[in-house]
């Protein structure tokens, strides 16, 4: 928890509750009736320790992914799971962030005593990755973070690209949470990925496609055992709770709901792009649950005023001033966002 410390993420709705809460991206749609049910059934199993080996929800993550159950370090959400590998880094060469991305990975490199740089990418180009991050020596890096689709703005790595930079050597580091959540889910074919190269690992989480933030939990595949063991060592061995388990291993059942959920998703992330930008924003093509927007003028704090909370995006690598986050939610909520931003605009 923090103590004094600016929280530097969206999804705080505990001081100033706002009407509607657009910093945080959820699958609008909830969670599946099959994790709800299983968060209700666990209760009295909250009386015992968790499975420190989390041996069902792994079988059950093995089994969604594609890949051996030895592969899979589960964690007290995607935030736990980084931090545990920046700690478990050789020391030394710095670690390389694509930037704009997620600024937990910098946190946990720094907090492990980690050296940081950052591969800034840029507006002009729609902050795609290009080829020509393979003019640098990655191998001389202790890491390489690369997060598809980006957070906060929502574009992927193309899969020829990432193999590209996975076949340099280089330890690589890929956030795939949000995958999911975009119409091509399986364009990375992670199983053969895994398998081509020891040197990647990959992050998940059931949090934002299946809506359960609140029980925080992560997991990292890879076949580096030595790695995963050395993950382990950091944590302590009950960080994955008994609500977790099973909200996980429940999720994991629910593939089919979620790809039917997408499609509505993405149909409504494309209508709300286009009334954004008739309105005169700025507005980035990204292929997840949120969209990264750019004015000129300030409109985080006016829309906070009239109950909705977007996520200022000035404090990432390669932002600043005007840039910032909204969540997709539904067709209902969206429309009212557009009718209180029309109301600043005037």
């Amino acid at each position: 928890m923090y103590l004094t410390a600016q929280n530097p993420h969206g999804g705080d709705i505990y001081g100033d509750k706002p009407l509607l809460d657009f910093s945080a991206s959820i699958n609008p749609f909830g969670m599946p009736a099959a994790v709800r049910r299983a968060l209700r059934s666990c209760v009295e199993k909250c009386a015992l320790y968790p499975d420190p080996y989390c041996r069902r929800l792994r079988a059950a993550v093995s089994a969604y992914e594609g890949v051996p159950a030895e592969y899979i370090l589960a964690g007290a959400g995607a935030s736990e799971i980084i931090y545990q590998y920046a700690a478990a880094l050789p020391g030394g060469p710095p670690a390389l962030i694509v930037s704009p991305s997620f600024s937990e990975y910098a946190s946990a490199l720094e907090a492990s005593g980690k050296r940081v740089e950052h591969y800034v990418l840029r507006s002009e180009n729609g902050f795609r990755l290009t080829e020509d991050i393979l003019s640098l020596d990655l191998s001389g890096y202790s890491a390489v973070f690369l997060c598809s689709p980006a957070n906060p703005t929502g574009v992927c790595v193309a899969p020829k690209l990432l193999r590209a930079i996975a076949a340099t050597g280089a330890r690589l580091f890929c956030d795939f949470c949000f995958l999911d959540l975009t119409d091509g889910p399986g364009r990375y074919a992670i199983t053969v990925l895994l398998e081509d190269f020891p040197n990647v690992s990959v992050l998940r989480s059931p949090t934002k496609s299946f809506a359960v933030p609140g029980v925080r939990l992560g997991y990292l595949m890879s076949r580096d055992r030595a790695l995963l063991e050395r993950m382990s060592a950091l944590g302590q061995c009950w960080n994955v709770s008994v609500p977790a388990q099973a909200a996980g291993e429940a999720a994991m059942g629910c593939g089919g709901w979620l790809r039917e959920r997408v499609k509505l998703l993405s149909a409504e992330r494309e209508r709300l792009r286009g009334e954004l930008t008739k309105m005169g924003l700025r507005v980035f093509p990204g292929e997840a649950n949120f969209l990264l927007a750019y004015f000129e003028r300030e409109l985080v704090r006016p829309l906070r005023r009239l109950g909705f909370a977007l996520r200022d995006c000035r404090n990432f690598v390669g932002l600043g001033e005007g840039y910032f986050r909204l969540a997709v939610r539904t067709a209902e909520e969206n429309d009212m966002l557009l009718k209180a931003l029309g109301e600043v605009l005037l």
